[in-house]
């Protein structure tokens, strides 16, 4: 019982963490470097943010992956519960999606690759609404 609720003390934290971060990126900072006339610049200055944000994020990431499934699993092997696939089929399709944007497309466009640039954003915007899903299923696991 304390271990469970370590677990989802350490997934809620984990969570504001990295989704937090990701909605900061993509509603404030992200739009505010597109003010910057210089694209070398624009480019350098979200390099930068993404190499201070990156080990954050997947520490947090990793946290909420290894938490969720710790809460989830037992529930789902004892009983098959629906709203336990879910928890663990939506955390892994996001560290997937993270790890994708992070390790692919994010390199490739902190180079200047303006396909990889509208990838990773896609990418890093698909993430949110499954993301937001969570915090109600892990309540309910």
């Amino acid at each position: 019982m304390v271990m469970e609720t370590l677990a989802h003390i350490a997934a809620v934290y984990s969570l504001v963490v990295w989704l937090g971060g990701i909605i900061h990126l993509a509603a404030a900072a992200i739009p505010q470097l597109r003010v910057v006339e210089d694209r070398r610049l624009r480019i350098a200055l979200t390099a930068g943010m993404m190499r201070r944000y990156n080990p954050l994020s997947w520490t947090a990431i990793t946290i909420l992956l290894a938490s969720s499934v710790y809460i989830a699993l037992p529930r789902l092997m004892m009983d098959g519960s629906p709203i336990s696939i879910a928890v663990i089929i939506i955390t892994a399709t996001v560290f997937i999606q993270d790890f994708i944007h992070s390790f692919i497309y994010g390199p490739r466009a902190a180079r200047g690759d303006t396909q990889a640039r509208k990838k990773a954003n896609l990418l890093a915007i698909s993430e949110i609404p499954p993301a937001l899903t969570l915090p109600a299923l892990l309540a309910l696991v």
